[in-house]
Formats: C-alpha cells, structure tokens, sequence
C-alpha cells in the first residue's frame, strides 16, 4: 500500500508539475469565441445591437407612437440626422405606421439573432442592413437615436454581409481566412473619427482659438447639464468639479483631440489595436455620464471591430480578397470608399448631409462660457419616459422656435407633451451660422420661448444668466470663484424650472386650459 501511494505521489506531484507550471495555449476550442476573428467580432457586435435592441424598444416603440400621431411639422419627416437628410442624399425613407414600426424593429432583431446561429449567417446580415434603414430613420427626432448614433449600424452589417468566411461559421478552416472584412471597416470608422478632429483643428484656425483648451469642455458641458440634467447627485457633484478646473479640462479635451487624430494609425496598429478599443469606449462612456448624449447604445460597438489585433497588413488581406473574393471585395470596398471621399472632402461640414456616410463634425467650435459667439440653451420635461437621458424622449437641443432650418411652429410647440424653455442670445454670430437662425432672431442679446406661462422667477434667473454669460472676459472661465457662481445661478434655473412645471397640471398633448403661452416678441426687443 505505502509503495503504490509513493508511486502515485511521484507521478501526481512530477508529471502533472509541468502542467501546472507551464499550461498549455489556450486553443480555439477553450475560448467562448471562434477563432476566425471575422466571425468572432460580428457575434460581439451583433449581441450588443441585441441588447440594446432588448433594452430600448420599447421606449423607442412609446416614442414613436406619440411621434406618428403628435401632428407636429417634424412628424411629417424622415430620414437620419436633425435635419433629418435623404439616405445617402438621394432616398427619402417611407413613413411606418406604429403597427409596421412595430414589426420592423421585430424583424431586425430577429435577424440579429438568427446571425448568430452558424448556418448563413450573412443573409440574415443583409436583411438586418436593409431593415436598418428603415428603423432609424423613423427615429430621428428620439433624444438617442437623433444625430450620429445609428449612423454606422447600416455600413458594419453591410461589410459582415460581404464576408464570405462568414459562410463557414459551422465548421471554421483552421487557421482562418485573412480578415479583409475587418481591415476596411477599419479604415471606415477611423475615417470619420479623424475628420472629427481635423474639423476641430480647422475651426481653432477659424475662431483664433485652440479647441483643446478646458473652455471649450466648460461651454459643452454647461449646456448638457441645461438640456440634460443628471439625477445622480455624484454626477451633478462630478460635473460641477470638473467646470470649476478648467486646466484638468483642458488635459481632457487635448486628449479627445489627439485621440480622433490618432485614428489616422489605427487601422495599422497591429496587436496594439485593442488601446483604441479601450479608448474609444472609455471616451463615449464619459460623454454619455457627463455629458448625456448616447453614444454607447449603437455607435460604441463599431469599436469591437479594434478588439481583435490582426497581425496580418492591410494591403496583403485586400489583395487576398481581390485575387480569391473580387465578387465580395468590390461592393464592400466601394462603400468604404464613399465614406473615405465623404471624411477627406468634409463633404457634411461645408454641403450638406448624406447619412449614414458623415465627416462627424460634431462639437467643433472651439467654445467658452463668456466668448461673444451666440448661446442656446433649452430646458425640457419627458413626460414619456420620466428623463430626458432615457430612450424615448424627444431630442431636447436641435428644434426651437427661432431656428431657420430646425425650426418649430407656435403650433408645433403647443402639441408637444413635454413642458419646453428656450432661450439665450444671438450676438456675435458668425456668417456661416445665419442660415440657422430666423432673420427676426439675429442679434439678440435675450432670447427666451416656452410652451408654458413662466414664472417671473424662472424668467428673472434665465435673463441673469444670459447677462452674466455675455458680460463676462474670457478670462473668467478660469476662475474658480466665477465659475462656482455661474453654476449656482445654473442651479437656481434648474430649480425655478422644475418648480414652475410643478405646479403646472400633467400634459399630455396640447396646452392645458389654464396654461398660457410664454411669447417671444417683447423679449426678441431685448427687453
């Protein structure tokens, strides 16, 4: 007995040693993923388009059927963007029906999911492009879907849809084929991550001023916190610290800055890829926590493309492709392309938009709290979904009265649900933005709309808080002092808002018998 346990101890603590010291590499079959990377990055993608799809379509549903029926100007529309822009410039999207949206979104998922199962996959692929084009567009005017979030959702599907090792997802060649499909998307989504940026750098020429400078966070912040308060008192508490250091902002928007920038490398980064997936999302998880703008939900999944480093070159894969998979590589090159042209041109900065291929010139003047450029702020209730961060609300930023290309009617804003402020000044405005402002709103030194009677409270708070922005030095945004009263006096209109709208009867459609309409005309005087 003493001699078979000997035995059986040296053959546990030797022969197994080696195991245990040195383990063996971790094959295809002991990861959750395939090892083609193609395949392994469109189960990725696909489920968080699933989840968010899960999560969100409800209140996308909710949304759109007050949208459908509201009988606003803006329901009368479609397309992607604020605009809202024709697809590719050219084709305007039908209007659903609740019922047909319904089904619509269904569809979509569903052919999400059956991507997932092994068995051709990529037609299912085709069916979610093709039904993507008709969900978003219906959503334009929704708090998150509104802008650029869904706007790479059609160009990712169409690309896995040209990847023919997709069709060998049941029982993958080992080692995979090169991941052509990958490669250009890419080169698709660095193409609008760098535009962004040298939109920024362009327009610090334009303005005399480095967009990189904490100020320019100070204004965008300031704003998200009018137009989408936080109901954390963390948040609130963070946003506030960060406005009062402009130079810790000043680190943070050089870093955004330098992070578009760096995209110009990225599609060539090799094993070092996953450093901008992790940028990447870290960047649009803050935006939405500080900022409330949703980039997390659609866009930020485009990034996974960056999780799996390739070690094969770009130009090798794409001359695989061309010499073995010409049929495939051409439609998918051919759209990587059209965004390429649109990005280089900063075709939507200078033309107009042809979503979903955009330059993404977003956020681009260089801002301050106290510069002369014209300032608009909005303050909005969501009766639909509780707060306006949640899906389901109506973009609060784009659309106002006195807007000349997103502009709302005095019986548009009467059929809102939703209890509505605009206001803020129209001085100093640049050439390039008079188009976007009615003639009889320009140079404005006070500004203010609503849908309700205000209070004079509210609407004392309002017009000192424009005074004080407009009759400010540059020089006060980095003073601590200032800034901690500005957010006070910030705080103080928030509260009269809320307050005012309280004591106000629910709203579900139209105005309420004893709720009157605040009029622009004696404040378009500047009185």
């Amino acid at each position: 007995g003493g001699v078979a346990a000997n035995e059986c101890w040296r053959r546990c603590s030797h022969e197994s040693l080696p195991n245990r010291i040195h383990p063996r590499p971790i094959s295809a079959e002991d990861s959750m993923l395939p090892e083609d990377p193609v395949r392994a990055f469109q189960l990725c993608y696909c489920g968080w388009l699933i989840l968010s799809m899960l999560t969100s379509s409800s209140q996308y549903q909710l949304f759109y059927t007050w949208f459908h029926s509201s009988g606003i100007g803006l329901a009368s529309k479609r397309g992607l963007g604020a605009h809202p822009s024709k697809l590719y410039g050219i084709i305007t999207p039908p209007a659903l029906t609740p019922l047909q949206m319904r089904a619509v979104g269904v569809a979509f998922t569903a052919c999400l999911l059956a991507s997932l199962a092994p068995l051709a996959p990529r037609p299912f692929l085709f069916g979610a492009f093709a039904l993507s084009l008709l969900y978003f567009p219906q959503l334009y005017a929704e708090a998150t879907l509104s802008g650029h979030n869904p706007i790479l959702v059609p160009a990712v599907l169409l690309l896995l849809a040209c990847a023919p090792s997709l069709d060998a997802a049941a029982s993958p060649p080992s080692p995979p084929p090169p991941p052509w499909p990958l490669q250009l998307l890419r080169v698709y989504l660095a193409s609008g991550y760098v535009s962004s940026g040298v939109a920024k750098v362009l327009c610090s020429f334009r303005f005399r001023r480095y967009w990189g400078l904490g100020t320019s966070l100070q204004h965008y912040f300031l704003e998200g916190m009018w137009s989408r308060p936080a109901d954390s008192a963390l948040t609130r508490s963070v946003q506030w610290r960060l406005v009062k250091s402009p130079r810790l902002l000043t680190i943070f928007a050089s870093g955004a800055l330098l992070f578009e920038l760096s995209f110009a490398v990225a599609p060539f980064s090799g094993r070092l890829s996953p450093l901008w997936c992790a940028h990447g999302l870290a960047f649009h998880a803050g935006i939405l926590w500080l900022q409330g703008l949703d980039f997390v939900s659609f866009w930020s999944a485009s990034l996974l493309v960056f999780a799996f480093p390739l070690s094969s070159l770009l130009s090798a894969d794409l001359r695989h492709a061309f010499e073995h998979e010409p049929l495939w590589l051409l439609p998918a090159a051919l759209y990587t392309l059209l965004q390429l042209l649109t990005a280089v041109s900063l075709y939507d900065l200078w033309l107009d938009d042809i979503l979903p291929f955009s330059c993404c010139p977003m956020f681009m003047p260089p801002r301050s709290p106290f510069d002369p450029l014209p300032k608009w702020q909005t303050m909005t209730t969501a009766p639909l979904t509780g707060n306006v961060r949640r899906s389901g609300s109506m973009e609060p930023l784009y659309w106002s009265p006195c807007s000349g290309v997103f502009g709302l009617s005095r019986a548009d804003l009467q059929k809102l649900p939703q209890r509505v402020v605009w206001f803020g000044s129209t001085t100093g405005m640049p050439p390039e933005a008079e188009r976007f402002v009615r003639a009889e709103c320009r140079a404005k030194p006070f500004l203010l709309f609503a849908n309700f009677e205000l209070s004079a409270e509210l609407k004392c708070l309002l017009h000192r808080w424009v005074d004080a922005i407009n009759s400010g030095e540059l020089a006060d945004a980095w003073d601590g002092a200032k800034m901690e009263q500005l957010l006070q006096l910030q705080q103080a209109g928030l509260d009269a808002f809320r307050a005012c709208v309280d004591r106000l009867p629910q709203r579900t459609a139209g105005p309420p018998a004893d709720c009157g309409f605040s009029p622009p005309t004696a404040v378009l005087k500047g009185e």
